[in-house]
């Protein structure tokens, strides 16, 4: 089995590798692999890169073109063209790969459409099911597949068109590596529930959406706390916050992190989470039983995220850190605001997700 992820921050990764641990965890021996290791570097770069450069700059202008319901029907068919003209120097290795596997997990839209591409011109029959990682699903998943699953049950019109052809959609919901050992109850009463907390900070893995003034409000709102910022690969500003609160880090009350590859142990000792809206970042919190504040959301799938999850109760919204300095006073002086949004995140994640879709994967593939 072939599990595709995308170089886009860190969740469409993490999803792989929590799937793959599942499957290990059955003893399936499985393949993780990114779609840029299939295709020439140019067109990577056109797909991830620019993206990347969008995000990091802060411009939303992408937004409309990605939600409009005519970009990726026209995208997958210029892709073709694209490669046809400009040629793939990875097409034999890509084509190779495709033939390794009679079943390909795409966790991703991209993964999905490259794997039927390249399964296409080898004249390899393969299944491509999909896995999403938000709360709502993208348009770029009108390409077939066998299953597709996802967060919880909705309605759209991208499920619509699956189930018009036969897709088994199952909402059993976003695979995460996070263990929820502890109940809501246990783990509200370990953690404290005095004014001083534990806050983590943190914009997923670019790290974005994290400033200077923010962190300085956290740290004078929350003097007897502390304050951790993960900040990703973003290196720009782990040494902009370094150099700016010297004095805090020395005296313990910030601690800034880089790229962390297992978000488990901030989890646990945070009482606070403040992200923006991830969907794997709320799915983690969620499972960790922590109190979330979304503070930021990229357009498209995460502002659905931000949506489903402020809807529901299970995370507050602080839209600008005024609106922030006014929550964190709530949570401080109400312990039963933290355990009631603590409580409703809980009903909107599944702590087996990856076991249950597991389990899907490897019957269908029987």
């Amino acid at each position: 089995m072939l599990l595709l992820y995308v170089e886009s921050g860190a969740g469409s990764r993490a999803l792989a590798e929590a799937l793959a641990s599942g499957f290990r965890k059955q003893g399936k021996t499985v393949e993780l692999l990114s779609v840029s290791d299939l295709l020439p570097q140019w067109l990577s770069d056109l797909l991830f890169g620019q993206y990347y450069q969008w995000c990091m700059s802060g411009k939303q202008h992408h937004s409309k073109l990605y939600a409009s319901r005519w970009f990726y029907p026209f995208l997958y068919r210029l892709l073709p063209l694209w490669l046809a003209l400009k040629g793939n120097e990875k097409l034999e290795e890509a084509k190779a790969v495709i033939r390794r596997h009679n079943q390909v997990v795409a966790c991703s839209y991209y993964g999905a459409f490259f794997a039927r591409y390249f399964a296409r011109l080898a004249g390899h029959k393969v299944e491509v099911s999909g896995v999403l990682g938000d709360y709502q699903i993208s348009n770029g998943w009108r390409t077939p597949l066998t299953q597709l699953f996802v967060s919880h049950q909705y309605s759209h019109p991208v499920l619509d068109w699956h189930r018009a052809r036969g897709t088994d959609i199952l909402p059993l919901g976003i695979p995460t590596e996070v263990a929820s050992d502890l109940t809501v109850t246990d783990q509200n009463t370990a953690k404290k529930k005095e004014a001083a907390l534990n806050i983590l900070l943190c914009g997923g893995g670019w790290g974005l959406g994290i400033s200077a003034s923010t962190v300085a409000l956290l740290l004078a709102q929350n003097p007897s706390g502390s304050v951790t910022v993960i900040c990703g690969q973003n290196e720009a500003l782990h040494q902009l916050l370094g150099a700016r609160f010297r004095q805090e880090i020395a005296q313990h009350q910030l601690q800034l992190a880089g790229f962390v590859s297992d978000m488990q142990p901030y989890y646990a000792q945070a009482d606070i989470i403040i992200t923006k809206a991830g969907g794997l970042t709320l799915t983690e919190a969620a499972l960790a039983n922590t109190c979330l504040i979304i503070h930021g959301a990229l357009p498209g799938q995460e502002q659905h995220n931000r949506a489903v999850f402020v809807a529901q109760g299970a995370a507050l919204n602080a839209c600008n850190d005024q609106q922030l300095s006014d929550l964190l006073n709530q949570i401080q002086t109400s312990a039963s605001l933290r355990s009631q949004t603590i409580m409703k995140a809980a009903t909107l994640v599944n702590a087996n997700a990856s076991n249950q879709i597991c389990h899907h994967l490897l019957a269908s593939s029987k």
